[in-house]
């Protein structure tokens, strides 16, 4: 795809993106102390939850307020590392996940499967707009051995997603789509 953008008339560039392990941790921080603080208000529906979140609403409850406050000086400063970014470049390309869909064992499909593992994949590249703020979306790009789709991510400026868009129109241009072999046609008539 970053071929198919350069003979767009894109010019393409490798960027480092500094202390994004640092980012990593404070949006999980951030995210999950969010998440245990909207829960307060609703402890008695907590047992409708799923094991592993409530697993995770345990876990989130060692957490301190240094901690959050740390993690939104992170915040901050990735805000920063990032402004620098884009002075540089138009937008941040990235895979849209670092695995394809997981599958989701027969057993526990109906028990609320979790693999904290394949999250950590799924959620790879994702979290830095997600910790900022900044606009992103993810496009097809393609299918792997297993005929499952593989998306691309493009972040880009605060208030910039026309570029995103503008991004997202030329790979699909490019992409041949297919239907699943599982398919349910919900929206045809």
């Amino acid at each position: 795809m970053l071929a198919h953008f350069r003979q767009a008339g894109a010019e393409v560039c490798e960027v480092t993106i500094p202390e994004l392990d640092a980012m990593r941790l404070a949006h999980v921080i951030t995210i999950l102390s969010e998440m245990m603080t909207s829960m307060a208000n609703h402890q008695e529906e907590l047992g409708q939850l799923g094991a592993s979140v409530r697993t995770t609403l345990a876990l989130t409850a060692a957490f301190t307020s240094a901690e959050y406050v740390k993690a939104q000086r992170m915040r901050t400063r990735a805000l920063a590392i990032f402004a620098k970014v884009f002075g540089e470049v138009d937008a941040i390309i990235t895979p849209g996940t670092a695995i394809t869909a997981p599958p989701i064992p027969a057993k526990d499909a109906a028990g609320g499967w979790s693999d904290l593992s394949a999250d950590t994949e799924v959620m790879r590249y994702v979290f830095p707009g997600n910790l900022t703020g900044l606009p992103a979306l993810t496009f097809p790009v393609g299918y792997d051995a297993a005929g499952l789709p593989i998306g691309m991510q493009a972040m880009g400026r605060h208030w910039d997603e026309a570029t995103l868009l503008r991004i997202a129109r030329v790979a699909e241009q490019a992409v041949t789509r297919r239907r699943p072999g599982v398919f349910f046609a919900l929206m045809e008539s």
